[in-house]
């Protein structure tokens, strides 16, 4: 997309335009083969040969600014030694250390000491999941590790007199510091944080999420509009302190030498805030806008734009991957290229003041808001169209407002915080009734469960590349036409009828759980979500489930499954619920507690969706062929939890029969529920049996597995995990009874297929 991007926009600067683009491409080439040895750099690092071998004591130096997360934060850390069993080994590699709880005073160029197992980072193994190993390797990465706390981490060396960089990071510690100290509330100081320092990482997970369905969260990160309006309030300052020195007003153009004058304090900020893709993009436009404008040459924004990044990938090639850098250029591409056509309408009406202003400032969002619709559909799975109402709100409130007032306190945070108190506590105001509006914006209806592919993204690139290229009109009408009619004809087009099959899909979410049902007519079963053990502030729904079902084509659950509601069952259903349109849900008789089963609860009550609360002896699902039966709870309370949440044996047992084939799902059931089965008689043979509790040996019991006498089992557990699941045990029942055993740590994502008759299964699935 971005070698597109540039290409087209080197094909229009003039009449070397042909040239150019072969420069770029050119290095568009050359840059791959730059990331691609950054790629096996970061596999043949020293550091790699200790990885997952245990705990070892870990010295090195800080690389970069601590990223904070809403508990703790992350460190990149160049390894220079370990030390195991009293043996000092020199090694080299860049580490991410995740610091659990509070936050270090360290700083780029410390030294420090800690204990950590380091680990060699891999994917879960699921359908359409980010490749988080290779996004670590394009930045250096070669392992990760984890501390518990801040004070796990030892200072062996502090880097000394501060280079100017640390002392940028070190003002911007201070800064960040002093906003949690007077907005207290995360909500709150988060997003005033993310404002005035950037990074959107102390931001509650859930408030991070309504800003994405509403369409504005791009305000929470710094870039070229931060710095636009920074620019404009510094040179109209500058402009008229010059004005009213007649000496330089008489020898200077005040204007041209204001924005002169204010580069420095850009690129100041530049780093203040850390120096991301889309901040630093702006800050090389505003340099050569401003470049131009001083030598009174022509200003071309689309020159600028290629010039930007240019500039970026001769320094860092690995950027033309970067998903952030891609969206950001294409939303300025359609800013620059769309809004002139989105105002032609109002032109004649609207010819000045502050109603021009809002005209042009809707313009501009409709125009960000088509441009990347489909690149956010392909890599959010959602985009919101509501964004257009909410950026006219949301913009002036946190853009102009929050903004302004942050960069306006600056500098008293670092000279006089106290008096910076008034300021922050206005901050916070607007962000509390931006945070509001969002939270509205963000229960309107949004594009949910609406696959794009590279076909969507080419036709965006063609109408993009025709405006910006095409001097007829009637081509600049005719090939946005014939790219609209292409996409309706795409995805209008029937899709083909169900083939009768019955699919299982055995997600591999680590140490959780989760499975997708297909039903031979074409409705569609999910039996939990996966989810963290712990509270990561993360969101497991986002990051991994909505990917996955997008990857496997799933447009709509038709029965969402909640067996218990423990975290690593739950966590992944929220965001399911959010996006996409779901038939019924059902749970046992229990109920749940905490912010995730109380945001599945809300989601699943704003699109009124059916609630059912099955026992044992419920017949749920009844068809042709098809049966779904619970066998447990049976209402006895086994293991109902002192808050009346339902605890592991609780959990729903379901069995589902397709003609011949059967399965039995049986949550984290274990050995009490498995003998209280028995005892009615329950459950008859099943072809295939999902492991109760992860392998663990409180489940899957001698006298159970004889009942029962699978052919084929699945055990969800996570590759390397702290309780040694499956345990041997289990494994050696299973493999006695001549079970053909399959694992998610091992096998990935299991598929297993039935025609009601006979079974085949697949392992390692990616896709539909």
């Amino acid at each position: 997309m971005t070698a597109a991007l540039l290409l087209v926009l080197a094909s229009r600067t003039n009449g070397r335009g042909c040239w150019h683009a072969v420069l770029l491409l050119f290095w568009c080439l050359w840059g791959s083969v730059l990331t691609g040895q950054r790629l096996a750099e970061a596999e043949r690092a020293d550091l790699r040969s200790f990885c997952d071998k245990g705990a070892l004591v870990i010295e090195g130096t800080v690389t970069g600014r601590p990223e904070p997360q809403p508990r703790g934060e992350r460190i990149n850390i160049a390894v220079e030694a370990i030390i195991d069993g009293g043996l000092r080994t020199t090694t080299a590699g860049r580490l991410l250390l995740s610091v659990g709880e509070g936050r270090t005073t360290h700083a780029r160029g410390d030294r420090v000491r800690f204990r950590a197992e380091p680990r060699v980072p891999r994917k879960l193994g699921l359908p359409g999941e980010f490749d988080y190993p290779r996004f670590l390797a394009l930045r250096g990465i070669s392992a990760t590790a984890s501390v518990r706390g801040a004070d796990d981490l030892v200072l062996m060396r502090s880097a000394g007199p501060a280079p100017l960089r640390r002392q940028v990071d070190e003002q911007a510690r201070r800064c960040r510091e002093t906003i949690r100290t007077v907005l207290p509330d995360p909500a709150v100081g988060g997003v005033m944080a993310a404002l005035v320092t950037g990074g959107q990482q102390e931001i509650p997970s859930q408030l991070t999420a309504a800003y994405a369905r509403a369409g504005v969260s791009h305000i929470l990160s710094i870039s070229g509009f931060h710095l636009g309006v920074l620019s404009f309030v510094l040179v109209q300052g500058l402009t008229l302190l010059l004005l009213r020195w007649e000496w330089l007003a008489l020898r200077l153009l005040p204007r041209h030498a204001a924005l002169l004058c204010s580069l420095p304090v850009i690129v100041w900020y530049l780093f203040f805030t850390g120096a991301a893709p889309a901040t630093v993009r702006s800050a090389l436009m505003l340099l050569a806008v401003a470049l131009a404008l001083w030598a009174e040459r022509e200003q071309d924004l689309l020159a600028a734009l290629l010039a930007a990044a240019f500039l970026m990938l001769l320094v860092e090639p690995p950027l033309l991957f970067d998903v952030s850098f891609q969206l950001s250029f294409l939303a300025l591409w359609g800013i620059i290229v769309l809004t002139p056509l989105v105002m032609a309408p109002f032109e004649q009406h609207v010819h000045r003041g502050a109603v021009r202003t809002v005209v042009q400032l809707l313009a501009a969002s409709t125009a960000a808001s088509l441009a990347t619709a489909v690149p956010a559909l392909m890599t959010f799975h959602q985009a919101s169209f509501s964004g257009i109402l909410a950026n006219l709100l949301i913009v002036p409130i946190l853009g102009y407002g929050a903004t302004l007032l942050g960069a306006a306190a600056i500098p008293l945070l670092l000279w006089a915080p106290s008096l910076a108190t008034p300021l922050l506590l206005a901050g916070g105001w607007l962000v509390r009734l931006a945070n509001g509006i969002v939270e509205w914006a963000a229960a309107l209806p949004v594009a949910r469960s609406f696959n794009v592919g590279i076909v969507d993204l080419a036709l965006v690139i063609v109408v993009l590349t025709t405006l910006s290229v095409a001097t007829s009109r009637r081509v600049r009408v005719a090939v946005p036409v014939a790219a609209l009619v292409a996409a309706l004809l795409l995805h209008l087009w029937p899709d083909p009828p169900p083939d009768g099959w019955l699919r299982l899909t055995f997600l591999s979410v680590g140490q959780a759980e989760s499975t997708l049902v297909q039903l031979p007519d074409g409705r569609t079963l999910l039996i939990d979500g996966g989810g963290y053990l712990h509270d990561t502030g993360r969101d497991f729904g986002e990051r991994y489930l909505v990917p996955a079902l997008h990857a496997l084509d799933i447009r709509k659950i038709d029965y969402l499954v909640l067996s218990h509601p423990h975290p690593d069952h739950l966590g992944g259903l929220p965001a399911v619920a959010e996006q996409f349109g779901v038939g019924e849900f059902w749970q046992g008789p229990w109920e749940g507690s905490g912010a995730d089963y109380h945001r599945l609860r809300t989601a699943l009550a704003r699109i009124r969706v059916p609630v059912r609360t099955l026992s044992a002896g419920d017949r749920p699902l009844v068809d042709d062929g098809l049966e779904v039966t619970v066998h447990s709870p049976s209402g006895t309370g086994l293991a109902l939890e002192e808050n009346g949440e339902g605890g592991n044996e609780d959990s729903l047992v379901l069995r589902l029969a397709f003609r011949d084939f059967s399965a039995l799902f049986t949550g984290d059931a274990g050995l009490p529920v498995e003998r209280e089965m028995a005892a009615r008689n329950q459950p008859s043979p099943v072809t295939l049996l999902k492991v109760g509790h992860h392998g663990s040996r409180s489940a899957s019991g001698e006298p159970f597995l004889q009942r029962i006498s699978p052919e084929i089992a699945v055990i969800s557990v996570g590759r390397g995990n702290r309780f040694g699941l499956p345990a041997p045990a289990v494994t050696g029942r299973l493999l006695r009874h001549g079970v053909q055993l399959y694992r998610t740590d091992r096998d990935g994502t299991v598929r297993v297929e039935s025609d009601g008759s006979g079974y085949r299964v697949v392992t390692g699935v990616t896709g539909r």
